[in-house]
This record gives C-alpha cells, structure tokens and sequence, in this order.
C-alpha cells in the first residue's frame, strides 16, 4: 500500500471527543492525522481479516478433532492454572471479548481434561485469579 498514490478521499463524522484523541496521538507521534487515520485503517484491515483466517482455523480443526457424536465435555472445564503467553497468532478473549493481536501478552487455561482452550488477557487473567 505504501508505494499506491493516495488518491481518494474519505469523508466521515466522528465525534468530538474522537478528533481530539486523534489530533492528540498523532502529534505526540510526530505525524499529521491524516496518516495517522490511514495506518490505522491499515492495520485494522489486516488484524480483522488475521482474526477472521486464524477463527477459521480453530474451527475446522475442532471439527477435524471430534469423533461423530462426540462434543466436548459438559459444562465448564476444570481449570488447573493459567499459564501466561506471548500470542503466536491473533486471538479473542474469552472474558472479554477483547481482540487480542499477535504479540500480545495473553493467558490459556491449563485443564484437567481436554476442552475447548480459553484465552484470556491479562486483566482478565487476573480478575479471574483474584476473585474470593
């Protein structure tokens, strides 16, 4: 993308409050907004089609690893631990719904039997292991 002329113009409304976030953190990056806006269009573009390709991915190899009839154990895993991670790949907390990007700090639950693998982030991580 870096090398197409940026011939095209968007036009959009946002809120006040989002104009000044954006003025702000482009000029404490040293960059005009408009470019500030294209980056991370950008990089939204890609982390939303790797969630969509990676999401894909987890889905057919649960498919591919169940024997017909089969479902995974009933109700929630026993958890053991958390083990924390930096993310290979981009993920989705499954505390928050958080899109969790690759290089990410992450946490995945360490279970007594095989389950679906839950990924939380660190907040979440901690929120789960601090509770009374």
């Amino acid at each position: 993308m870096s090398d197409e002329k940026n011939e095209r113009v968007l036009h959009t409304r946002i809120p006040e409050s989002l104009d000044k976030e954006l003025k702000d953190k482009a000029s404490s990056l040293g960059m005009s907004v408009s470019n500030l806006v294209r980056n991370i269009l950008n990089n939204a573009i890609d982390l939303v089609e790797d969630v969509i390709s990676d999401s894909g991915r987890v889905a057919r190899t649960a498919r591919a690893n169940r024997q017909p009839g089969e479902g995974f154990a009933p109700g929630p895993p026993l958890i053991i631990g958390w083990q924390q991670l930096v993310l290979q790949r981009n993920a989705v907390c499954d505390g928050c719904n958080e899109i969790l990007p690759r290089g990410a700090d992450a946490a995945v639950a360490v279970t007594e039997l095989p389950s679906p693998r839950l990924i939380l982030c660190i907040p979440c991580m901690e929120a789960q292991t601090h509770e009374p």
